[in-house]
């Protein structure tokens, strides 16, 4: 097929603009990992950013005749709320795409708005308060501790050591922080004890789970973080010195089905589609709490998603293949 792989134009290095691999700073990234991959199975990929310009964006689009756009873009000028467009565009354009849609995009986007529509369906999640910029105050004398994150960012933007507060001091300076640096509202949550679970899933009308995935916190009594910060996504070293591991969750059998019912559940409640990363907590009482949902999960070699797949024998290729299948079933919109 022919096929445009759509990349945040960040992801697109100087001096190697289709992801060919020249560039070196590339190869450990989700987007050539994809790219070369389909490749690799004999399709003709045209990388195309999404630059700011918005006219040359779409004749790029238009002149590539794309059999399927292959969308990795997570931003549009480094705005996270407006990969939602990106969407729409693509489907006022009649192009066929893999992922989440403008609905999906736009409830999980929001992290308030994705709890009250599971609070309808009787899904625990961690009670929580917004905070608009300008409001840096509330009382949460029952939630301590308790975790302020952006509202609106993923990838742990956002996240840091500070950001679990145990104070009502300690929630004002982060919510004023956040309200500066990321000038967006803040979503207030009590920190729910227990494993920290992911659970990827494939599929739109039959479902695949994955194999759970977990992050083991070590050396919790030492001082070492007890939440997924920025530095514990992407700081190997940190993460190491730490005794922080991504690895497969050992559970009973019971409980992960309980979880990978829970998930399903969650994904189409969520209207997602293809492929995408359901976060929770196993509390030590057996609870599933839900966290996140995250509609574009990291689809680079050796993550959560290839990895867990792996674990059941559905190898990388695979993975790809099948989301390129039902992106074409689906067809526009």
């Amino acid at each position: 097929m022919n096929i445009v792989a759509l990349v945040d134009v960040e992801a697109v290095p100087e001096g190697d603009p289709q992801l060919e691999g020249h560039a070196p700073n590339v190869l450990e990234e989700m987007e050539f990992h994809v790219v070369e991959e389909l490749r690799l199975m004999g399709h003709k990929v045209i990388v195309v950013p999404f630059v700011p310009d918005l006219m040359k964006t779409i004749e790029a689009l238009k002149s590539a005749e794309p059999d399927l756009v292959f969308n990795m873009t997570e931003r549009v000028q480094d705005d996270r709320r407006k990969d939602v467009h990106v969407t729409a565009l693509l489907e006022l354009l009649y192009l066929p795409y893999t992922g989440a849609g403008p609905t999906g995009l736009t409830i999980c986007r929001d992290k308030a708005v994705c709890k009250r529509i599971l609070s309808h369906h009787r899904i625990r999640f961690p009670r929580f308060v917004t905070l608009p910029p300008g409001r840096t105050r509330v009382r949460l004398k029952s939630f301590y501790p308790a975790i302020v994150k952006p509202l609106y960012a993923d990838g742990s933007d956002g996240i840091s050591l500070s950001s679990l507060v145990s104070s009502e001091q300690e929630l004002t300076d982060r919510v004023r922080k956040i309200h500066e640096q990321m000038k967006q509202p803040v979503i207030c949550e009590e920190f729910v004890d227990g494993r920290e679970v992911y659970v990827g899933i494939l599929g739109n009308e039959r479902l695949t789970a994955l194999p759970p995935r977990e992050i083991r916190f070590g050396r919790l009594e030492e001082g070492g973080p007890a939440i997924a910060t920025a530095r514990v996504k992407w700081d190997n070293a940190y993460r190491e010195k730490w005794k922080i591991e991504y690895v497969h969750a050992d559970l009973p059998s019971d409980v992960e089905k309980r979880i990978i019912r829970v998930s399903k559940k969650i994904y189409r409640l969520l209207h997602l589609r293809d492929y995408g990363r359901i976060d929770l907590r196993l509390t030590p009482d057996g609870e599933v709490v839900f966290l996140e949902a995250n509609p574009n999960p990291n689809l680079a070699y050796g993550e959560d998603i290839a990895e867990a797949a792996e674990k059941v024998g559905v190898s990388y290729r695979q993975i790809i293949e099948r989301i390129l299948r039902m992106a074409l079933r689906r067809g526009t919109g």
